[in-house]
């Protein structure tokens, strides 16, 4: 395994019922689920992304990581966001089961976003606490701050954009990365990768506002028509 490969099967195109068993956080089975997580690991999710989904017709529930068991029935894609996790490194380590439930959900096809600081839940570990290893990549503590905002290209197509799409985002400074970027990068800022990208992985230090564009995309790669 080396720094430019994800782990696990990141390549697989969502499927619209992609869901984990048990009982998760309560979600509108009748639309698709999207599992946002939230506090007190990762901030409340953005108001914009709450409004985009639930204009395409999608459910949004919230997932605490460090208390829930698994994701909610029908999950059909994860968005992880920026926060502080690293006060809850431990308890995010101590919860297994979800980390189980994060990566069945992925290998069924449902596809994950993380930015800013969630990004480390998908690493190795997070301060040496054991997290859901998806990356190949080992997160510690941030230099913390508020950075400025940079101008994104594309470099790779992911869920959320294709090759050549520009942006603009703030970079997370809550947590560090031992790797920055895999062989197909999210994007590139200047002329440095930044980030993970494949069609059912979006994973970025990088935090990008949301709009119903951009989680159409985001149901459209979990095989879901918006």
């Amino acid at each position: 395994m080396t720094a430019g490969e994800t782990r696990g099967d990141m390549s697989g195109r969502g499927v619209a019922a992609a869901g984990t068993s048990g009982d998760g956080p309560a979600a509108d089975r009748s639309r698709p689920v999207v599992a946002v997580a939230g506090g007190p690991v990762l901030l409340e999710p953005a108001r914009e992304l709450r409004d985009a989904l639930t204009t395409l017709g999608a459910a949004v529930a919230v997932v605490d990581l460090a208390a829930d068991a698994t994701l909610p029935s029908g999950t059909v894609a994860l968005v992880l966001g920026d926060g502080a996790p690293v006060p809850f490194a431990e308890a995010l380590a101590a919860n297994a089961a979800l980390r189980d439930a994060i990566v069945a959900v992925h290998r069924a096809g449902a596809p994950i976003v993380a930015e800013g600081a969630g990004v480390a839940l998908l690493t190795a570990s997070l301060d040496g606490h054991a997290m859901c290893d998806l990356l190949p990549a080992v997160a510690s503590p941030g230099r913390g701050g508020v950075p400025g905002t940079v101008e994104l290209v594309a470099a790779s197509d992911g869920p959320l954009h294709a090759a050549g799409d520009r942006a603009i985002g703030r970079p997370s400074a809550a947590v560090a990365l031992d790797a920055g970027s895999g062989a197909s990068p999210a994007w590139t800022v200047g002329r440095r990768p930044e980030g993970w990208a494949a069609p059912g992985l979006h994973a970025s230090l990088v935090v990008v506002p949301w709009s119903v564009a951009r989680a159409r995309r985001l149901l459209a790669a979990a095989g879901v028509t918006a």
